[in-house]
């Protein structure tokens, strides 16, 4: 007797928690749904005071992530809007383009140890090989697909990956790596760090910085390279790098420009 207690009072608990939930859309006389009954926060401008030296001070020399978290009291402190990011957050290339959500550019990070990069690789476009000398790289691509290379240090060979749509590499901290857009639609990939302020440091270009004059005869100062000028960058290239530009161009019908002078890139 006392076990059917038991179990019809089991049977009855189940039913409760099976039965469906109470639909949270209004309802108009149709029957069609008109929104959601909850309350919406406000929409507000995302990230006001990117960039404020005053608050990224503050913020760094608070104690506590009480204290920091107090700091940041306006609407909008806590969101980035990657649609519309702050100026000093976008690092254009002739290949494509970056977007950064870094410590200076989004205060909020301060004092959680990440921060999130955004990549827009053009048709055949390439991220010339760079390190982030303070943070270790997770890359995940969520449109169209990336050939990815990576060299840890001497004594190791370089490990390539080609990544097609949400399939994620790793890039360890240090690490030289590139990306590479081998087709001919953009290419876009979301990067997280372990640091709010993970570096980035152009490989061949700090390398050639150590001579001004070889520096301004080469790569300048370029972060991406437009595939159609190969030409102009053939003798600065690793062999494979270059084919695989000029096998994309003529995949996708695009023609290489004539080789020009490199002071037109600077």
């Amino acid at each position: 007797m006392h076990f059917t207690q038991i179990l019809s009072t089991l049977l009855l608990a189940c039913s409760v928690f099976a039965a469906p939930a109470a639909d949270s859309k209004s309802k108009n006389e149709d029957g069609s749904a008109d929104g959601i009954d909850i309350p919406l926060p406000t929409i507000v401008p995302a990230n006001p005071r990117s960039g404020d030296m005053s608050l990224i001070n503050a913020l760094e020399l608070a104690p506590t992530q009480r204290d920091r978290v107090n700091l940041l009291n306006q609407p909008g402190d806590f969101i980035f809007d990657f649609n519309n990011p702050p100026n000093a957050s976008i690092v254009m290339g002739r290949g494509g383009r970056t977007v950064a959500a870094t410590s200076d550019t989004f205060p909020a990070l301060i004092g959680n140890g990440v921060s999130m990069t955004l990549g827009f690789i053009s048709p055949c476009g390439l991220n010339s090989p760079h390190v982030h000398n303070r943070a270790t790289e997770i890359n995940v691509i969520v449109q169209g697909r990336l050939v990815t290379n990576f060299l840890v240090e001497n004594g190791v060979s370089a490990r390539e990956s080609l990544l097609s749509r949400f399939q994620m590499t790793i890039f360890p901290q240090g690490a030289m790596h590139t990306e590479f857009n081998p087709d001919c639609e953009d290419a876009v990939f979301v990067a997280g760090f372990n640091n709010v302020d993970p570096g980035v440091q152009q490989t061949a270009q700090t390398f050639f910085n150590l001579r001004p004059d070889i520096v301004s005869a080469t790569l300048g100062g370029l972060t991406h390279i437009n595939g159609e000028d190969i030409e102009t960058f053939r003798d600065m290239l690793p062999p494979n790098v270059v084919l695989g530009i000029e096998s994309c161009l003529k995949k996708c019908g695009m023609s290489k420009k004539e080789k020009r002078d490199i002071t037109e890139f600077l």
